[in-house]
């Protein structure tokens, strides 16, 4: 049996669980297939014994024993009892929380049990409170020692969760190797197989929390998956030749931009002028720091294209982010006689006319979301495409645009002839560490944007104690500034401060009027409406999630209030005070704390007062909390990248480079592992 045979199939072909059940998995494991269980790994240990006589508090005790006696209790606050015995050893059993019929089902008297549970010695004997396992005496011998803990979703218990992974190992047959045995040999990697059984059966607490062989190996496979699409990336580009594009002036020569472009976005937009005068197709990143000028640069870019007869793109992660660049681009070719347009999901409505003018070239410049990569949308002569907050999307999504810059006029009106190219230009305002670019940028050349364009003034950072929001509102009141104010949930929180809570109180300060609140769960319509009319000065203080934190251009707003600084990273810390200091006025951003404030929490806020160098901060991000936060989990394309840490790791990148150089692209088991670890939900192999 091939290992895409049973590895990619549902669980229920192995195991026998519910509809319910299958649903609870899918949302815990991300999917309710095989691998989806398998790369779902334990956070804890739970340790089961038999020993009555050592058990710890954080021990649950595992005994055979027989029931004895059923003790109603004698009012509704107080336990339910059961008298059991184990051998010579009589103990009680406590429920709380009863069903008495339930539990004279579960505990008939004279019967033989498997309990488990937590156990503690009172003045009436011992007790193991609501057990968590009451079985056959059959299985006592699977509920004692080392137990795996995983993360879990609402609805979903442990014990199913074992279960099914347990059936799985039972079932399946042994996973095949990828890595050649003289690289296995060289590098002293445990086999594939053996490291996921492994992980899913700790023997103590280090096997969790340290970088074991087991995890180690684990950890070169997704790396390796990611450099192996890198590999694929390059090899897909090199396949096709690009035209050549010189700037002729017949658009460029007519633009005047209202302002001078800096050192660093000349140097920058002349290696791209070399790319795309190269017959090799263009693959580059341009990172810079927060309002370093990098869609400028995108700008003057995509027109070299337009000007040679070909279309570009410019693919945003937001639908607010799009609305920006749409907004901006349209303004700076008011007078060039360019067709641009913008694509969103929620607006389906336009969807048709679009794609006949991007068939028929009537459209030459396409702003816009997701939505661009839908199967349906086809390109007469697509020549560039551009990807901002780069690390927002994943691989296989670039290998998508890639392949639409290929295939672009195939099946346009009138039928032209592909440009050929697949020439792509990625942004990130996330300055992005050496380490970083290696590992997940491993296929691009990169350009940096250091220099700020002329009259920006520093922003200006101070740390407040939340104790001193009345004096620093009384001070935002008096002053002629638009404010952002961000605060980390929308909805009410113990632990958090949440914008409708916020807002209630800032009313009382300021004119209800004058704050208006803005979140993700909003629709896009309405989103767009609250930033457009904080644009125009319609309102002074927006309240806010993170949901601002990219893209938001409003050279009005000069203040940025970050409540809970303390629990954001340097990095997203620093791409939301950068949303003020747009202008030529003075900004400020004020950093407030709740206690207490973790070690880490505070250098964050001293590193925020010290410097406004994001390339600095990424570095000090990276130490501090590794990749995976850096790139966010949650939104960005890296969130296969689940066990490596670079930091630490650095040598293990080495190790996957130098392994995917020695694998064969085409294989079945390099797909599979491929698709194990990058595998997007309703996506094909980016082999297939």
């Amino acid at each position: 049996m091939k290992a895409s045979d049973f590895l990619f199939s549902p669980v229920t072909d192995f195991v026998k669980i519910s509809d319910h059940t299958i649903k609870l998995l899918k949302k815990c494991c991300g999917g309710y297939r095989v691998i989806d269980l398998l790369l779902h790994f334990p956070s804890s240990i739970q340790n089961r014994t038999t020993d009555v006589d050592n058990f710890s508090d954080k021990d649950k005790l595992t005994l055979v024993v027989q029931v004895m006696e059923h003790v109603a209790p004698a009012g509704k606050s107080h336990p339910y009892k059961i008298i059991v015995a184990a051998g010579t050893l009589k103990l009680q059993i406590i429920y709380f929380n009863y069903n008495a019929y339930y539990l004279h089902k579960t505990f008939p008297i004279g019967e033989t049990l498997c309990v488990s549970g937590n156990a503690q010695r009172t003045i009436g004997g011992l007790q193991i409170i609501h057990p968590d396992i009451v079985t056959q005496p059959s299985y006592a011998k699977y509920h004692v020692g080392v137990e795996a803990i995983y993360p879990l979703t609402a609805g979903l218990s442990n014990k199913t969760l074992s279960y099914a992974i347990a059936t799985i190992f039972k079932n399946i047959p042994e996973i095949p190797e990828h890595i050649p045995p003289d690289l296995l040999n060289k590098y002293k990697l445990m086999k594939f197989h053996e490291a996921i059984w492994a992980i899913h059966h700790p023997k103590n607490i280090a096997d969790i929390v340290t970088m074991t062989e087991a995890r180690q190996r684990i950890a070169v496979d997704e790396l390796l998956a990611n450099q192996i699409r890198l590999r694929q990336i390059r090899e897909t580009m090199n396949e096709h030749r690009s035209k050549i594009i010189r700037e002729n002036g017949k658009i460029t020569g007519r633009l005047k931009l209202p302002f001078k472009l800096t050192r660093d976005q000349i140097r920058c937009l002349n290696d791209i002028k070399k790319d795309l005068a190269s017959p090799d197709p263009m693959n580059r990143l341009v990172q810079g720091d927060v309002g370093a000028g990098k869609t400028v640069v995108a700008f003057l870019s995509m027109l070299l294209v337009i000007e040679n007869g070909f279309q570009a793109v410019l693919l945003a992660p937001t639908e607010i982010l799009a609305m920006q660049h749409y907004s901006t681009l349209k303004n700076l070719s008011e007078n060039l006689g360019i067709n641009i347009d913008i694509m969103l999901g929620s607006n389906r409505r336009k969807r048709p006319l679009q794609i006949e003018n991007l068939k028929n070239n009537s459209i030459q410049l396409l702003v816009g979301t997701h939505a661009i990569l839908e199967d349906n949308i086809e390109f007469a002569n697509l020549g560039l495409v551009v990807i901002d907050e780069q690390h927002r999307f994943g691989v296989l999504q670039r290998v998508k645009l890639i392949k639409k810059c290929q295939n672009s006029g195939q099946n346009s009106t009138p039928p032209t002839e592909s440009s050929g190219v697949s020439n792509v230009l990625a942004m990130s305002a996330t300055p992005i560490p050496r380490t970083l670019l290696l590992g997940c940028y491993g296929d691009l050349n990169v350009s940096t944007i250091k220099t700020k364009p002329a009259g920006r003034k520093p922003i200006e950072t101070m740390v407040f104690n939340v104790s001193k929001i009345g004096e620093l509102t009384a001070r935002l009141r008096e002053s002629d500034s638009q404010i952002y104010w961000v605060c980390p949930v929308i909805e009410e929180s113990e632990a958090l401060m949440d914008i409708t809570t916020r807002c209630e109180y800032l009313n009382n300060i300021f004119s209800a009027s004058e704050v208006r609140i803005l979140h993700g769960k909003m629709k896009p319509q309405e989103k767009n409406s609250v930033i457009n009319d904080f644009k125009n000065k319609k309102f002074k203080l927006l309240v806010s999630t993170t949901v601002i934190e990219v893209g938001v251009d409003i050279p009005s707003a000069n203040v940025m209030v970050i409540e809970h600084a303390e629990r954001f990273g340097l990095a997203q810390l620093h791409q939301l005070r950068g949303r003020v200091g747009r202008g030529s006025d003075a900004a400020y951003c004020i950093l407030l704390y709740h206690h207490p404030v973790s070690k880490i929490g505070q250098r964050r806020l001293q590193l925020m007062r010290e410097t406004n160098d994001g390339f600095l901060l990424s570095e000090e991000d990276l130490k501090l909390r590794g990749a995976g936060d850096i790139l966010g989990k949650e939104q960005s394309g890296f969130n296969s990248l689940r066990f490596s840490e670079f930091t630490d790791n650095y040598s293990l990148l080495k190790m996957a480079e130098e392994i995917a150089n020695a694998l064969d692209l085409k294989s079945e088991n390099t797909a599979v592992l491929c698709d194990m670890f990058n595998r997007i939900e309703n996506d094909t192999s980016v082999f297939g």
